[in-house]
């Protein structure tokens, strides 16, 4: 009887950790299941992406960014931003990126817009000037690069677009596209204030090119060798 008495005890205290097991096991699924669906239902911030799919339905609002004096020149640059909301029933989602630049003129208080419209997404600017990042050297141009197709065809202007190098004067005159359908800009360094060397990867090549700053020519163009030939 003792026995009978002790084994029921064992299966009554074994019946107790499985059903505590289970629902434990139920609370962790619950808890998995809401995190999974916050993230799914939350906003979804993104950064250079600009939405040109027709059918969607996309709220777009403009602001301009901070001011940035161009070192040894009576100039200002402004970056244009636009901010775009998607609604998708069930979850939104917001992207902010540049657009334009404001150029002004400090000194008669003129100014001009880099482009006469927002239909591209501008990736990055580089300010060329002698020196390292804290320069106070003057700024020789400016390096831009820019997405103006959606080259994979997925309704967005990304980074992951071929991309489009220009560069302009610091006060924003003089802008020329120097090299078109770029899949990756690897990096560039200045060897004189007239002399850029850039290195860039284009139509399933890697190739290094100068670019004279007088003229926005570019100049000795070469391709790099591939590994182990």
């Amino acid at each position: 009887m003792e026995e009978n008495n002790f084994f029921k005890l064992v299966w009554r205290f074994n019946g107790l950790l499985i059903a505590v097991a289970g629902m434990l096991a139920i609370a962790l699924l619950l808890f998995a299941a809401y995190q999974i669906f916050k993230d799914v239902t939350r906003d979804h911030n993104t950064h250079n992406i600009v939405n040109i799919e027709k059918s969607a339905e996309v709220e777009e609002s403009w602001r301009l960014g901070h001011v940035t004096h161009l070192s040894g020149h009576k100039a200002l640059m402004i970056p244009l931003h636009s901010d775009q909301n998607f609604d998708r029933g069930y979850f939104s989602k917001s992207s902010n990126s540049t657009r334009n630049y404001l150029f002004i003129n400090t000194e008669t208080n003129s100014n001009e817009w880099l482009f006469d419209h927002t239909n591209y997404l501008i990736e990055s600017t580089e300010q060329l000037r002698m020196g390292d990042y804290n320069s106070k050297d003057p700024v020789l141009a400016i390096l831009y690069s820019l997405v103006k197709l959606d080259s994979n065809s997925d309704n967005r202007l990304t980074p992951g677009d071929l991309t489009t190098v220009a560069i302009s004067r610091p006060d924003g005159s003089g802008y020329k596209e120097i090299l078109t359908d770029v899949a990756q800009v690897l990096g560039s360094t200045l060897l004189s204030e007239n002399e850029l060397f850039i290195i860039y990867q284009m139509n399933g090549k890697s190739l290094s090119s100068t670019l004279k700053l007088n003229s926005f020519e570019l100049a000795n163009t070469k391709e790099l060798p591939k590994v182990g030939i």
